[in-house]
This record gives structure tokens, sequence and C-alpha cells, in this order.
């Protein structure tokens, strides 16, 4: 997978803090829910990594929808932000998440 941190090569916090939303909905990777969220393609989501905001992304994206690939990967080199890739793929990131939301709920008591 790719990560692309709002961080910039030379240390600095880039702004505004919703680019990586504004970045995604830009390149037509998100939509409009019926429950009037916005709702992200499987392959890409913005996230918060350190207090920064970030887009993590599927290296799949680059065969699907190569446009829009290519304009944020273009984003991010315009911009100098940092770039890297990690092991594993956006859907196990997922995985680890709800897995993590599910132990972090209390259980909830039954009244009889």
């Amino acid at each position: 997978m790719i990560i692309i941190d709002g961080v910039t090569e030379s240390g600095g916090k880039f702004r505004p803090s919703a680019w990586a939303e504004m970045l995604i909905e830009g390149v037509g990777l998100a939509h409009f829910g019926a429950d009037h969220k916005i709702h992200y393609l499987p392959l890409i989501e913005p996230a918060n990594i350190n207090g920064n905001a970030a887009i993590i992304m599927d290296e799949s994206l680059e065969e699907l929808r190569p446009e829009a690939f290519a304009e944020i990967m273009r984003f991010a080199a315009e911009n100098r932000l940092q770039v890297r890739h990690e092991e594993g793929d956006i859907s196990d990131r997922h995985k680890e998440k709800n897995a993590a939301h599910r132990r972090a709920r209390p259980a909830q008591r039954r009244h009889s």
C-alpha cells in the first residue's frame, strides 16, 4: 500500500488539514451515499497519522483508476509530500481497524 503523509519533505505540516479528503473527492474516488455521508472507494481512504492528514491507497488503484492515481501522485510530488510504501493492502488495514474498534467497545450487559 502507498501512504502519502501530510508532511513535506522538509518536515512541515501540509495545509489545509482537509487536503486528503478534498483530493480524494476531487479525483472522483468518493461519493455521497443515501445516508448523506461521504463514502470512499475501498482502495483509498483519508487517514490521520501522528496528527497529520494522510492518504492511504492500494497500489492496484494505479491499474483500476490510472488517471486518479496519477493525479494523486502528481499532487504529492508537486507539494513535496512524504510518500512511502508499506507491505499489505488497504483491506488488511480495514480488518485491523475493525478488530481494534471491537476490542475498544465495552461489552454490553443484557438485562433480563
